[in-house]
């Protein structure tokens, strides 16, 4: 039995295609992934993100997510990693949003 994408299961899915296809290089290359662990790939470090800023879910809800769907993880666990994002997410916002110009104050 089938359920019916929700609306926000279709925004989420939206918004997935809008980033950039080098978004994993970019968890790299920002060390907010550096090795696998409990997150074995880049992918599911964007799942945790989502979760915790995207839902605005607690770190203990998060991690309850998190175990539901993929593996056993700690809050503190979740902590670190989302510790490590803020470049990598700063960067990729950087990418995705227009630049403008700020006006000048006098």
């Amino acid at each position: 039995m089938s359920h019916a994408p929700q609306p926000v299961d279709l925004a989420f899915e939206d918004f997935l295609k809008e980033l950039p296809p080098e978004y994993a290089t970019m968890a790299h290359a920002f060390k907010a992934f550096a090795r696998p662990r409990k997150l074995k790939t880049p992918a599911q470090l964007r799942q945790v993100v989502m979760l915790s800023c995207g839902l605005d879910q607690a770190l203990r809800t998060t991690a309850g997510s998190f175990t539901l769907l993929e593996e056993r993880i700690t809050e503190t666990a979740i902590r670190q990693r989302l510790r490590a994002c803020g470049p990598w997410l700063k960067a990729l916002l950087h990418t995705m949003l227009p630049v403008t110009e700020t006006p000048l104050t006098a």
